[in-house]
């Protein structure tokens, strides 16, 4: 096996210039540190080998081309110090070396332009040739099986199934033929389509040749059958012809019969009984205008009251206020006048004490005047002064004593007298205020009760509206009441009329069918009239079963449906609903809703009907059930969840949805057709109406009589307001008597701590005017001396009597007339003050005076104005009880004329149902010839109609109008009545009444059978429609192809051409099939034996990765097809447990774990088809210590030429000793220091070893960091970065020249 020698590299992302890397031993180890450019080696290889650039991390081949490092220039620009860029060209190339010991270089080289250019040995070639070069050498680009880069070992172990199918299938060559098997697939699927086609195509053709069999035999049958049903119509029309002709002679000699009778007799005494009616309804009329007459009178008396008695009662309540008012006003003319008085006395008292002092302050001038004495000049006062000032000299500290004593005896004189009148202002101030508590309490008295008096008042009126709205509240809910009764007698009114002309409408319907059957024989009838119920109970409950079916007309034949619908748009007679018996096809009612309940019962079985129109009532009714009651119904429709329609005889639907449709339905069917409303019950409605309403007049007038509820609120309202303020005023006066009780009481308190205060100053004052006197006594000893010729010249005994009499007197009398200037001061401010309050009082009583006397004037003219309106009412009350009186007279005459026209009315509805029975039996016989008439008519226009040969005798029916036949037959029934009428010849009207229209159409009744003629009509007529309705039936049944002859001849034709279009097509099919199995096998083949191949190597591989002396026999690994048939369509498990491991997922391996696994897929992948060399870039990263010596061991132990390691080699690793060589240095330019971590080799193992290991035939080019790795490999490639040059570099070592 060939092996790569070595690397050239120039300009390669991180190798500058020229660079020769190698050569690469069986075992090379890549080492150098991180960003050195081992990975640059690792894409190096890859881009030789041809991967594309993408994978190489990098977008664009220029961007694999080695760049410098940029550099700024002096003058600013920014260039590569490498040069330029665009020019610039890179290579890789590859030596090597294949099993003949030949040299092959693999070159490839980025252009300058950028792209890729491809050289094998200097000669250029093509992308294929380099890849069919590199694949002659097992080198297999696509499945990149030898090259593992850096971070993706983990997911080669983790690749979907798919994908490792995938890379099988390129390993073992199974995907070549890829495209080849899609194709055959394709061709083999559309050829077994077009086969498929084709016998599907032949099938219907022969499905379509046995059709066209069967529909001619089937139309052989059709022709028999037609030709028979031809010869049976023949027979039943002349049978309808006969027994309508037999008809029409019975029905005219009953006619003349009946036209005998009393007919006009009854016409004369019904028009009497009419005149009378007439003549009762006149005086009728006028006796109603009476009453209306008298009741509008009444009701312009009602309004005029009713505009009085607001004002009445506003005059009412103004009167009732101001009569308050007045009350009200007295009271507090009362209360100021007291007020006066009071306060006139408050002035007169203090006028009194002004005077009082007044004749005190002349009295004591007059004394003072009066009074003799010595008198005290100025000379003397100076005199005296002059020795007061020797005397203060000679005794100064007793003088100073005295001085301050005197100023002390003031200052406390001064407090005592504050202190007195701060007691005296406080008594005077409690008597105030005693005096206005007193008067707050009289006001609050006065207050109180005007407040209750208000509330009193507020009550009644309060019970007034109370008692107001509860009146007009039970005429409210009277009104509401007798509202309910008119509506509901509006509404039975409003129903009678519509009875009435629902039974018009009905009676126009019958018309309309009657007119039908006389025109069409096959019409029946109304569904309603054709059928009726057992007993009347199930009437409701079967007309809710019916429900718009049951005015549907039924007849026999869906083409006699389109003649009626035609005729009744021809005559514009209203719309029907149609029931065709022959079309119709009602499902069978099962047996077993007979038994469902002993409380309910089928529809059809309450039902009287005949057995001929049996189809159209289950179609009406189909499985309808009818329940005695709702329960019935329910426990069917829920719980037993029958299939039906439940029904109860109230006529309430029961639906299984849920839904219940109550009420009785009073229209249609026979609850509608029985109820009738007679004229006595419609004027009885009418009788109510009337007396309802008069009695919601009479509710309105009592509505308005009564109290409006805005006067009375209005009236509440400014009793509320009154009582507010009467409340306040209450509380007004209560917060100022507790504010004067509580000023009163502080007052009190200010007492009892001042009267201890000014007793105690006036203790205070005596005993400094004790002391003062002791001071004085020694200065009168030492004053002798001095004043003893002052005394002497005045005549006086000592100088104490100069101060003790003169002076004092002196200032006395000057204290004295301060005083009476201060009392009178006072007195003529309170004076003043009180005087003011007098006339404040007396202006107020003066006003209350006024308003009392205008509110007295007021109350005259509102008692005056209130009296003449209470007579106007009296007297309009008196009027309307009058009138009343005369409207109660009036409607009893109304009464008895209303008796008399209805005994009147009732006589002329009594002849008229005797006339209109006299009437009926003739228009009934009338009927029934203008049908005996339609139904020869219709029987000979369907003959033209349907081409019937209908044998004749005379006559044709081309001749017969189609268009005119119904409207002269009916005119033939009417001339025959009007004839009868005027007298004529019956047999006259009789003769031209079957001529007209059809007089010159004789029918031939020879081929008409005798049993036919002789038989009942009825029985017989019934047998023909039944036999013909069978034959019809069969004959629709067949439904023939009238081409089926000619497209038989043609089938079989078509079928012979489709078989041989087949069978090309089976063999085309074949030859597909053969081809794509041959191909699937050889794919199947080439792809199994390299799954069986790796199957068996993976678990080896895997178990020698993980081996060591604990597990020595290392894990299990193994590979499992998700689709054993087509395997390469599939995905394939990939499934390995390390040692002592249960079974886990690969995603939930650690990643130590995962990186092993893929390891040993990849080697178990390289052993069955080598590449010749195998490179890994950093797999070993997620390996522990352990795990990377075993890989070491293991690629050594595979390496090509590798020699085998002793089993105790890592025991005597540890003591190898660190030596230092150098490398020549004509060799390199570098020095290489082996570290002690490096360990030499192992030698090869000793002949007749017991080591046994897998052959050595594998190339190993290792990127790795870990030193358990690297020391295990032959050479040594180290990669490192030259700064200088920015440039990675190459140095490689030989480790086999080392010793062990």
């Amino acid at each position: 096996m060939g092996r790569l020698v070595q690397l050239e590299l120039e300009n390669f992302k991180s190798y500058r210039g020229h660079q020769v890397i190698g050569p690469f031993s069986s075992f090379t180890a890549v080492v150098g540190p991180n960003g050195a450019g081992k990975s640059n080696l690792m894409d190096a290889i890859s881009f030789v080998l041809g991967v594309r650039s993408s994978h190489l991390r990098s977008t664009q081949l220029k961007d694999l081309v080695y760049r410098g490092r940029t550099v700024e220039t002096r003058n600013g620009h920014v260039i590569d110090e490498a040069g330029d860029q665009h020019g610039r060209r890179a290579w890789v190339k590859a030596v090597y070396e294949d099993d003949g010991q030949r040299t092959i270089n693999f070159q490839r080289t980025i252009t300058a332009s950028g792209d890729s250019e491809y050289r094998i040995n200097g000669r250029a070639v093509s992308l294929q040739t380099y890849n069919q070069a590199l694949e002659s050498q097992n080198i297999l680009v696509k499945a990149k099986n030898f090259l593992v880069f850096q971070g993706d070992v983990e997911a080669v172990a983790s690749q979907s199934p798919k994908d490792l199918t995938r890379l099988v299938e390129q390993i073992s060559g199974s995907w070549e033929l890829h495209g080849e098997y899609s194709e055959l697939e394709k061709l083999q699927d559309a050829a077994a389509e077009r086969s498929t086609f084709a016998y599907n195509k032949k099938r219907a053709v022969a499905t379509e040749v046995q059709t066209i069999l069967d529909q001619k035999k089937e139309l052989d049958l059709y022709e028999s059958k037609v030709q028979l049903r031809t010869k049976m119509t023949v027979e039943h029309m002349l049978h309808k012809l006969f027994v309508a002709e037999g008809r029409i002679r019975e029905i005219k000699q009953d006619i003349s019969t009946l036209h005998g009778g009393s007919i006009s007799q009854a016409s004369q005494h019904h028009a009497s009984l009419n005149a009378s009616l007439q003549t009762q309804q006149k005086s009728q009329a006028v006796a109603y205008k009476a009453v209306n007459r008298q009741e509008r009178q009444i009701k312009l008396v009602e309004q005029k009251i009713e505009t009085r008695q607001p004002k009445l009662a506003g005059l009412a309540e103004k009167v009732s206020h101001t009569q308050r008012k007045v009350k009200q006003l007295e009271e507090n003319v009362n209360t100021a006048e007291a007020d006066t008085a009071r306060q006139r006395g408050v002035v007169d008292e203090l006028d009194s004490e002004y005077w009082r002092v007044k004749d005190a302050e002349q009295r004591f001038e007059q004394e003072n005047q009066s009074r003799s004495g010595p008198q005290i000049s100025e000379d003397v006062m100076a005199e005296y002064n002059r020795l007061s000032e020797q005397l203060r000299s000679s005794s100064m500290e007793d003088t100073h004593q005295r001085d301050v004593l005197d100023r002390e005896v003031q200052l406390l004189a001064e407090a005592a007298k504050r202190a007195s009148d701060k007691v005296e202002g406080l008594q005077s101030q409690r008597e105030g205020l005693a005096a206005s508590e007193h008067a707050y309490t009289q006001q609050l008295h006065i207050a109180t009760g005007e407040m209750h008096a208000v509330e009193k008042e507020m009550q009644q009126a309060r019970r007034e509206v109370e008692a107001s709205k509860t009146e007009h509240e039970r005429l409210v809910r009277l009104e509401i009441e007798l509202n309910e009764k008119l509506a509901g007698v509006i509404k039975e009114l409003a129903q009678a009329r519509a009875d009435q002309r629902e039974s018009a409408r009905e009676a126009k319907m019958r018309e309309t069918v009657s007119a039908l059957q006389r025109v069409f024989s096959g019409v029946h009838g109304r569904l309603a009239e054709l059928c009726r119920p057992t007993q009347h109970k199930y009437d409701t409950s079967v007309a809710t079963v019916l429900g718009r079916l049951m005015d549907a007309v039924v007849v026999d034949r869906q083409s006699t449906a389109l003649e009626c619908i035609a005729y009744m748009k021809e005559q514009r007679a209203g719309q029907a609903t149609f029931l065709p018996l022959d079309a119709l096809q009602p499902a069978p009612v099962s047996d077993s809703l007979r038994h469902a309940h002993r409380g309910a019962r089928l529809a059809t079985d309450v039902l009287q009907y005949d057995a001929s129109i049996e189809a159209a009532v289950l179609h009406a009714c189909g499985s309808a059930l009818i329940c005695d009651t709702v329960d019935v119904a329910r426990h069917l429709a829920y719980e037993r969840r029958l299939d039906a329609k439940t029904v109860t005889l109230d006529g309430t639907i029961i639906h299984r949805s849920g839904l219940i449709t109550g009420g009785t339905a009073a229209q249609g069917g026979q609850h509608a057709q029985a109820k009738r409303w007679e004229a006595a019950a419609i004027e009885k409605l009418r009788r109510a109406r009337d007396r309802l309403t008069e009695e919601l007049q009479d509710v309105a007038r009592e509505r308005r009589r009564l109290a409006k509820d805005e006067l009375l609120d209005s009236k509440v309202s400014g009793l509320q307001t009154r009582h507010q303020i009467a409340r306040e005023t209450v509380d007004a006066l209560s917060r100022k008597i507790q504010g004067v009780a509580t000023e009163r009481v502080h007052a009190e308190t200010q007492i009892s701590a001042a009267e201890p205060i000014a007793a105690e100053a006036a203790q205070s004052l005596q005993a400094k005017r004790d002391l003062r006197s002791q001071v004085v006594s020694r200065i009168r000893s030492a004053a002798q001396p001095i004043f003893a010729e002052f005394c002497a010249r005045l005549a006086i005994d000592s100088i104490d009597a100069f101060e003790s009499q003169l002076l004092p007197a002196t200032e006395a009398c000057d204290e004295r007339r301060l005083q009476f200037t201060t009392q009178l001061a006072r007195l003529d401010s309170q004076r003043a003050f009180e005087s003011k309050q007098l006339e404040a009082v007396e202006a107020h009583l003066s006003q209350l005076a006024q308003s009392l006397q205008a509110a007295r004037n007021s109350l005259s003219e509102l008692q005056a104005e209130l009296g003449n309106e209470q007579r106007q009412m009296d007297a309009s009350v008196a009027q309307i009880e009058t009138l009343r009186s005369e409207l109660a007279a009036l409607r009893r005459k109304y009464g008895d004329v209303t008796d008399d026209v209805q005994a009147a009315r009732l006589n002329v509805e009594q002849g008229q149902r005797e006339l209109d029975a006299m009437t009926k039996d003739l228009s009934a016989k009338a009927t029934e010839l203008e049908r005996a008439m339609a139904d020869r008519a219709a029987v000979l226009r369907r003959c033209k109609i349907e081409d019937i040969p209908l044998p004749l005798r005379q006559g044709s029916l081309q001749a017969l109008a189609l268009d005119t036949g119904v409207v002269s037959e009916s005119q033939t029934a009417e001339a025959y009545l009007s004839q009868l009428s005027l007298g004529d010849n019956s047999t006259q009207a009789s003769n031209s009444m079957v001529e007209i229209g059809d007089e010159d159409i004789v029918v031939d009744y020879s081929t008409l059978p005798l049993q036919a003629r002789d038989g009942v009509a009825a029985t017989i007529d019934q047998k023909y429609t039944q036999d013909l309705a069978r034959l019809v039936a069969e004959i629709e049944a067949l439904n023939p192809n009238p081409h089926a002859r000619e497209r038989l001849e043609a089938a079989r034709g078509r079928l012979q051409e489709i078989e041989a279009e087949h069978n090309a097509a089976r063999q085309e099919a074949r030859d597909a099939k053969t081809a794509f199995q041959t191909l699937r096998r050889r794919r199947h083949e080439l792809f199994m034996r390299c799954f069986n191949h790796l199957s068996t190597a993976i678990d080896h591989s895997y178990k020698a990765l993980t081996q060591s002396p604990l597990f020595p026999l290392g894990g299990t690994a193994y590979l499992a097809l998700e689709d054993p048939e087509s395997p390469y369509l599939a995905g394939i498990k990939y499934h390995a447990m390390p040692p002592l491991k249960r079974f886990r997922d690969m995603d939930q391996l650690s990643g130590g774990e995962k990186t092993v696994a893929a390891l040993a897929l990849l080697f178990s992948l390289q052993t069955f088809r080598p590449a010749p060399f195998f490179v890994l870039d950093e797999v070993d990263a997620a390996l522990d210590l352990a795990n990377v010596s075993k890989l070491a061991n293991y690629l050594r132990e595979h390496a090509r030429g590798a020699a085998k390691a002793p089993a105790d080699q890592d025991a005597d690793e540890d003591a190898a000793d660190e030596e230092e060589e150098a490398v020549d240095p004509d060799a390199s330019h570098y020095m290489l220091r082996q570290s002690a971590r490096i360990k030499k080799p192992a030698a090869a193992p000793e002949a007749g070893g017991d080591t046994a290991s897998a052959p050595a035939d594998f190339q190993f080019i290792v990127i790795s960091l870990k030193q358990a790795l690297f020391e295990r490999a032959q050479s040594l490639v180290g990669i490192y970065r030259d700064q200088p040059q920015n440039s990675s570099q190459v140095l490689t070592i030989d480790l086999e020249q080392f010793p062990a």
